[in-house]
């Protein structure tokens, strides 16, 4: 897809350009338009709901141009259509027929002013959408639909005649032959790439023969190669999270990057738990903030929140006589760090000043899938009278914008095989760092029987836990019953949209069994809350914290 604004939250409705006038006759106006409901703010109509009649209506209107709708409706599309379903009414739409009673003038009039124009529509979204917008599966499922619409298009003259027919058919083509990614702008790099510093021996390598700016160039190519994976049919309906008899562990770019979140916060936890002296604990403390701070200078903040989140992890924090002895400028340096990834007001600084950097950048995708997780568990796919949620599609579309915004520019860094083969294994190889405890206790035994320090509190858990459930759990330990119970329901008025009554009935419950959550584990408190969650991953529940301020946020923090 083409890059959308620095800040998702543009409204483009300006892009609107009208083609009739408001006393047009009857026959030239939309046919639909009382299944369509708008939210109307600030002179301003915005389409908050519709049937799906009315809404491929919208989509292929004849009088005017929303570009901004479009680009929402083909993101996501497929959470209340099939693809073969919306084809099918996009031809239906496309052979449109005049009402019976017009007379020849007017006629006429019907189809020099509708008829071709949303001929000239459906073609152009069926263009935009098989070469932009594409996602659906290499099945074969996917190749019947496309060999029927290809034959379907390839068989009409009056498809054939419109001027973008022979791209459209060329694009089907190539979707056939299986060329299934979504076609996207993607810039060279305007700098040259630095010369790597290579060690003086690559023969038994270890960890500190490689530079801390070198190592921190290789995790930030590496991990910018996973978040450019990651495409928009991921992030609908929480796919990322579905299992099923054929596909017991979902494989896509937003897994692979949890799970490389993981294993990098998990290593180096284990990498410092391994150094059997406290001297060389703290040289390794010392690297891995190095390399975090080195992260930070490339954008690279998915990185950099694995490094400080391993660093936080109960096993490396209880260690009172490593960090005693590390540097104050070391000491300094992490908890700058920190503040920058402090998970209070929703991550507000961090958020602030992700909004104002340029590209190349990898965001840390864990509050994107946070933001996307409290959309779906927190607002109905459908409102009371049954019309599909547009609005809801809209939040959605804002978030998958901005994570795409960030995949658009590579960094012109220069990769080193070797120095990548080394990280990468030591980091697939790494155990999770909560099985080391003993390990933990066995360097550093418990001190005249004093209980453990449980980890940075922005920190804590965060690679192996969702992050909205941290904040949940910051706020269940800060606040009494009534004080929660009131901030709950203040947050359930979401664009005054009903909340599940699954997701409201779980939230005030949890308020309800306060002592019992806070005595828990987080993984005991997102089953309380979620249910049943695929193991391993950190986003698994949604973010009651999340104002809403948030969906519809521009540069500013949400508060």
């Amino acid at each position: 897809m083409e890059e959308p604004p620095t800040c998702p939250s543009e409204d483009r409705t300006s892009q609107i350009s009208l083609l009739t006038s408001d006393d047009a006759p009857w026959y030239v106006s939309l046919d639909h338009e009382d299944e369509i409901e708008y939210d109307i703010a600030e002179n301003q109509h915005t389409l908050k709901c519709g049937t799906l009649v009315g809404l491929v209506e919208q989509l292929t209107r004849h009088d005017r141009l929303d570009a901004s709708f479009n680009e929402t409706f083909l993101t996501t599309f497929q959470t209340f259509v099939s693809a073969s379903e919306l084809f099918e009414m996009l031809i239906k739409r496309f052979n449109i027929e005049p009402p019976a009673e017009l007379d020849e003038s007017e006629h006429e009039r019907w189809k020099k002013q509708k008829q071709q124009t949303i001929r000239l529509r459906v073609v152009n979204i069926l263009k935009n959408w098989f070469e932009r917008f594409w996602m659906e599966p290499n099945d074969e499922e996917t190749r019947n639909f496309l060999q029927n619409a290809h034959d379907l298009i390839s068989d009409s003259p009056t498809i054939m005649a419109m001027p973008s027919s022979l791209q459209l058919l060329a694009i089907v083509e190539q979707r056939l032959q299986g060329h299934g990614s979504i076609k996207r702008l993607v810039r060279t790099p305007t700098a040259s790439a630095p010369l790597p510093i290579i060690p003086r021996s690559m023969k038994k390598l270890k960890l500190l023969d490689i530079d801390p700016v070198e190592c921190a160039r290789q995790l930030t190519i590496v991990e910018s190669g996973l978040y450019r994976r990651i495409r928009p049919a991921e992030c609908l309906n929480k796919r990322w999270k579905k299992k099923s008899p054929e596909n017991p562990e979902p494989v896509t770019g937003v897994n692979a990057t949890i799970l490389h979140s993981n294993k990098l916060a998990n290593w180096v936890g284990e990498t410092i738990l391994n150094q059997t002296t406290v001297k060389k604990r703290v040289t390794m403390i010392k690297y891995f903030v190095s390399v975090a701070d080195q992260c930070r200078t490339f954008n690279n903040y998915a990185t950099l929140m694995s490094i400080i989140s391993g660093l936080g992890q109960t096993p490396v924090y209880r260690l009172r006589s490593t960090w005693r002895q590390v540097s104050k400028h070391v000491l300094a340096t992490l908890e700058e760090l920190r503040q920058l990834l402090e998970s209070s007001k929703n991550f507000a600084k961090y958020r602030e000043i992700l909004c104002g950097t340029t590209s190349p950048c990898v965001p840390f995708l864990g509050i994107y899938l946070s933001d996307l997780t409290f959309i779906e568990d927190g607002i109905p796919n459908t409102t009371s009278s049954g019309m599909i949620n547009f609005t809801k599609r809209r939040k959605t579309a804002k978030v998958i914008q901005e994570i795409q915004q960030y995949q658009t520019v590579p960094y012109a860094l220069q990769p080193v095989p070797e120095l990548q083969d080394y990280i990468i294994c030591n980091i697939q190889a790494a155990k999770d760092v909560h099985e080391m405890y003993n390990r933990s206790l066995e360097i550093e035994p418990t001190e005249n029987g004093e209980e453990d320090i449980l980890g940075s509190p922005a920190v804590n858990h965060m690679s192996s836990v969702v992050i909205a459930s941290l904040i949940l759990r910051y706020y269940i330990s800060n606040r009494t019953k009534e004080q929660m119970q009131r901030e709950l329901e203040s947050l359930m008025q979401v664009n005054c949209e009903e909340h599940t009554a699954h997701f409201r009935e779980r939230l005030l419950s949890s308020v309800h069994s306060q002592q019992k959550v806070a005595n828990s584990s987080l993984d005991t408190f997102l089953d309380y809350i979620s249910g049943p969650t695929v193991q391993g991953q950190f986003i698994r529940a949604p973010d009651p914290a999340l104002r809403p301020e948030a969906y519809d946020r521009d540069c500013r923090p949400s508060s």
